[in-house]
């Protein structure tokens, strides 16, 4: 199979289709006819030797081999608009760009705050959009351009290296139990850890953590009771309760400042989290997203 066989205005027509499943409305993106849609998707079919769409109930379906086409063709696509639009200089003072940043809550609470109020000096028109960071990293909405950066603890996500990575933020753990714990005091034994009941934060419905490792590994296990996805449902249940959350050291004064909650040390030696900031190399040279980053390192 030749490039040089392939009509490349195809490849527009194609990643139309796969995206409104309906020649009809494709055609519309493409401002050509339903006819000449129609021409097209033949004519994709015969040069892949493949199917590409079924018609089936629910509509338009790809076959597998189209699914793995449209991967490839739409961060090439992707990647010649933004070189044919590219432009050297972003004027974040005049700009109406909208970032989506995929992240769990603890970003939310830490370094979203100190970056809407530098926006509202440095871009004004700017617009963040939280796309709340799942149990699988969002690989195509990274290529595609839908999800700009993924910030997160390596304790919840596996970067694939084929992704731009940086690691901005190294966070010890601490614990916050109630105000009025009668037993626990200004710091946690290795004892009390593995004794006291724990809340589990679990943002991405992960099991164990880090420390779960590092516990196993002097043969021991805490206990824990309950798992919350929620910092704010978390520092609820603690706070009216005799159970211990343990999280990263700044969320934890955080919540300790508004609760009534105290921030307790703990042992010695517990592993820390990582903070990486991960975005694709299709992206890597857009002036925007360079700013982005820069300016989010400096709120670390």
């Amino acid at each position: 199979m030749k490039l040089h066989q392939l009509d490349l205005n195809l490849l527009l027509a194609f990643d139309a289709l796969m995206t409104q499943r309906n020649v009809t409305q494709a055609a519309q993106q493409c401002f050509i006819s339903q006819p000449a849609m129609s021409h097209a998707l033949n004519r994709l079919r015969r040069f892949f030797a493949d199917p590409l769409l079924v018609r089936s109930a629910t509509g338009m379906q790809p076959t597998q081999r189209a699914q793995e086409l449209h991967q490839a063709v739409r961060q090439a696509l992707t990647l010649l608009e933004q070189e044919l639009g590219r432009s050297d200089h972003f004027e974040p003072a005049t700009s109406r760009r909208r970032f989506v940043i995929s992240t769990t809550d603890y970003v939310e609470c830490v370094l979203i705050p100190p970056l809407i109020n530098r926006l509202k000096t440095l871009a004004p028109g700017v617009h963040i959009e939280i796309d709340i960071l799942r149990d699988k990293l969002p690989e195509a909405e990274l290529a595609n351009g839908e999800v700009d950066l993924v910030l997160g603890f390596d304790e919840y996500m596996k970067v694939p290296g084929s992704l731009c990575t940086e690691t901005w933020l190294t966070e010890p753990l601490a614990g916050i139990v109630a105000a009025d714990h009668p037993g626990v005091g200004e710091g946690l034994s290795l004892e009390q850890l593995t004794t006291l009941p724990h809340v589990f934060h679990s943002p991405l419905g992960t099991r164990e953590a880090s420390i779960d490792t590092w516990l196993a590994g002097q043969g021991l296990k805490r206990q824990i009771s309950v798992n919350s996805q929620s910092y704010m449902s978390a520092a609820a249940i603690v706070a009216q309760s005799d159970h211990l959350l343990v999280l990263p050291s700044k969320v934890a004064a955080l919540l300790a400042g508004a609760w009534p909650l105290k921030q307790v040390a703990l042992p010695p030696d517990l592993p820390a989290y990582h903070l990486n900031c991960v975005w694709h190399p299709l992206h890597d040279r857009q002036p925007a997203l360079q700013w982005l980053r820069a300016l989010l390192r400096t709120l670390i």
